[in-house]
C-alpha cells in the first residue's frame, strides 16, 4: 500500500516507534491529541506487540475520557456540530464515558486506520469496525492516534458500509482537515475496502474466535494518562 507523506493538520507529530514495546496483559493508555491538547484517553490491555502490528483489548464497561462541552456554553444540537465547535475552539472539558462494545484493536505500523473486531456481550462476533485515524505513535505510557471521523462498518458476512461521511466532509469544509489529509484518508478507506471484498488480512484471520484470558480485568486509566508528550 502506498504511503503518503502527509503533515497532520493540527500539529506535526512523527510516527515515532523508538519507545519500548509492551508485554501481553499490560495496561497502556491510548490518547487522542488535537493541537497539543488531550482530546480523549482510554485504557487498553495489550494482547500482542510485534514488529508489524499492535493488538489491543478494550472490553465493555471500560471507563474512558471523552471531550465534553464546557459549562459556560450550550452544547450544540448534533454530534457533528459538537465535534466541529470543540475542535475549532479547543475549549472542551474531559468527562467519563463507559465503553459499550468489547473490541480488539488491530493497528498496523504507519497505517491510517485501525481495524476493530467487535463482540456481543455473550462473546459472539458482532463484526468489524474500521476506524480511520492518524498513524499511531508510541509514548512512554502508550500510544497516540487521533480519530479522523470517517469509519467503515463491516458485518460478519463482510458486507460493509461507510459511516460518518458527512461528518468527515464537514471537518474538511471547516478547514480542520486539509485536502492532503482528506486524500490520505479516502485512499486508505479504498484500500481497506478492497481487503474486505477480497477477504484478505485481517478479515480472513481467526480474531473473531479470540477470547481474553479469564484473569484479565477491565482496564483502568494508569497514572499519567493525562500527560501529553
Amino acid at each position: 500500500m502506498r504511503r503518503q507523506q502527509v503533515r497532520f493538520d493540527h500539529v506535526a507529530r512523527p510516527t515515532d516507534q523508538s519507545h519500548r514495546h509492551w508485554i501481553s496483559g499490560e495496561t497502556i493508555v491510548l490518547q487522542e491529541i488535537w493541537r497539543e491538547k488531550l482530546w480523549a484517553a482510554r485504557p487498553v490491555t495489550v494482547v500482542d506487540d510485534s514488529k508489524d502490528r499492535l493488538v489491543l483489548w478494550c472490553p465493555r464497561e471500560t471507563i474512558r475520557k471523552v471531550p465534553g462541552t464546557p459549562p459556560e456554553r450550550r452544547r450544540p444540537a448534533t454530534r457533528t456540530d459538537h465535534v466541529r465547535e470543540a475542535l475549532s475552539r479547543c475549549d472542551w472539558v474531559l468527562e467519563d464515558h463507559q465503553w459499550d462494545v468489547s473490541t480488539l484493536w488491530l493497528l498496523e505500523h504507519q497505517a491510517w486506520h485501525a481495524v476493530w473486531v467487535s463482540f456481543l456481550p455473550d462473546g459472539r462476533h458482532l463484526g468489524w469496525y474500521v476506524n480511520l485515524q492518524e498513524p499511531y505513535r508510541r509514548t512512554e505510557r502508550g500510544i497516540q492516534a487521533m480519530d479522523l471521523m470517517l469509519d467503515i462498518v463491516v458485518s460478519p458476512d463482510r458486507s460493509w458500509h461507510r459511516k460518518d461521511e458527512d461528518e468527515f466532509e464537514t471537518m474538511v469544509a471547516a478547514g480542520l482537515y486539509s485536502e492532503a489529509t482528506r486524500s490520505a484518508v479516502r485512499e486508505e478507506a479504498a484500500t481497506v475496502i478492497r481487503r474486505i471484498e477480497n477477504c484478505s488480512a485481517p478479515f480472513d484471520e481467526p480474531w473473531p474466535e479470540w477470547r481474553p484470558p479469564i484473569a484479565w480485568d477491565v482496564p483502568v486509566l494508569p497514572n499519567g494518562w493525562d500527560q501529553v508528550d
